[in-house]
C-alpha cells in the first residue's frame, strides 16, 4: 500500500503566511502614520499655548491680605461699657466640627465672653482665613450650630449694623437656634466677608471667589459672631438689640489697623 501523499506545488504568486509579505503581517511593513500639513502643526502648536496661557492667566496668585495683625492682640478685651471675662461654658466652635487639617478654612480664631455693667453677657466668635477657595472658607453658622448639636428655629436678614471704616452698614444674619434634648435656646447675629463681598448664599460665595480668581486675586474671608445664651426663646428680640449694640461698639473700638479684617 502506498502510504506516501501528494500535496500541491506551491502558488509562487501567493506569499507564504511564513514570508511576512502580507502588509501589517508580523514581517511586513508597518502602517504609515498620516502626514500632517505644516498648518495643522501650527494650529496645533497655537491651541497649546493658548490653553497654558489661559490656565496660567486663570490661576489666582494675588492675595487680599499680608502680614494681617493679631486678632487676638488688638481686638481690646474692653472697651465702652464690656468687659471680656472667663467663661468656663463652651462657645459653638466657628467650624463643622469635621474638617481635616488641610480643610481648616481659619489662620486666626478668637472667642471671647463679654459683660457689660447691666448684667447682659455676649459671646463673640472672631475667625479669619487669609486664603479663601471653593471647597476651604468661612463657614455659614446655620452649618455649624447643626452639626453641634442644635437646630435653627429661625434665620433672616438682620437690621444691618453702622460702623466706623464703612460707609453703608454691614448686612447681618440673625439666629435663634435650639439644643436638641432641651438644653435652652441661643440668639445669633452675624455677618461673613468675603474679599469685600457680604450676605448671600454659599452659591454666591463661590461665584464671588471664581471671578477673583479669574481676576488673579485670592480673597480673604472674615466671621464676626454674636451669640447669647436665652432661657426663652421670647427673649430672642431684645437679646438681637443687645447684639447689634456690642457688634457696633466693637468695631469700632478695634484699631484702625484691624478694622478692615472685621469690615471693609
Amino acid at each position: 500500500m502506498n502510504t506516501s501523499a501528494t500535496y500541491p506545488a506551491p502558488d509562487p504568486a501567493r506569499p507564504s503566511p511564513s514570508s511576512g509579505g502580507e502588509p501589517g503581517g508580523p514581517g511586513g511593513a508597518a502602517p504609515r502614520l498620516p502626514r500632517l500639513s505644516v498648518a495643522a502643526c501650527l494650529a496645533g502648536v497655537a491651541l497649546m499655548v493658548v490653553a497654558a496661557g489661559g490656565a496660567w492667566w486663570a490661576t489666582p496668585r494675588l492675595q487680599a491680605v499680608q502680614g494681617a495683625p493679631s486678632l487676638d492682640a488688638t481686638v481690646p478685651k474692653a472697651f465702652g461699657d464690656w468687659q471680656a471675662v472667663n467663661d468656663s461654658a463652651p462657645q459653638i466652635d466657628v467650624s463643622q466640627g469635621v474638617e481635616t487639617v488641610q480643610e481648616q478654612p481659619y489662620d486666626q480664631t478668637v472667642m471671647r465672653t463679654y459683660v457689660n455693667s447691666r448684667g447682659d453677657t455676649v459671646m463673640l466668635a472672631l475667625a479669619w482665613g487669609e486664603r479663601q477657595r471653593q471647597d476651604v472658607k468661612v463657614h455659614r453658622p446655620e452649618v455649624c450650630y447643626p452639626a453641634q448639636g442644635y437646630f435653627v428655629r429661625t434665620i433672616g436678614a438682620g437690621r444691618p449694623v453702622p460702623t466706623q471704616g464703612r460707609t453703608e452698614p454691614v448686612p447681618t444674619t440673625q439666629l435663634l437656634t435650639e439644643a436638641r434634648g432641651g438644653g435652652g435656646y441661643e440668639a445669633v447675629r452675624y455677618w461673613i466677608r468675603i474679599g469685600s463681598q457680604y450676605g448671600g448664599d454659599g452659591l454666591a460665595a463661590r461665584w464671588y471667589i471664581l471671578n477673583e480668581g479669574f481676576r488673579g486675586r485670592i480673597p480673604d474671608g472674615m466671621l464676626v459672631r454674636a451669640s447669647q445664651r436665652l432661657n426663652q426663646p421670647e427673649a430672642a428680640a431684645q437679646s438681637q438689640v443687645v447684639m447689634e449694640g456690642f457688634l457696633r461698639e466693637l468695631v469700632n473700638a478695634v484699631p484702625a489697623g484691624t478694622r478692615p479684617l472685621l469690615v471693609r
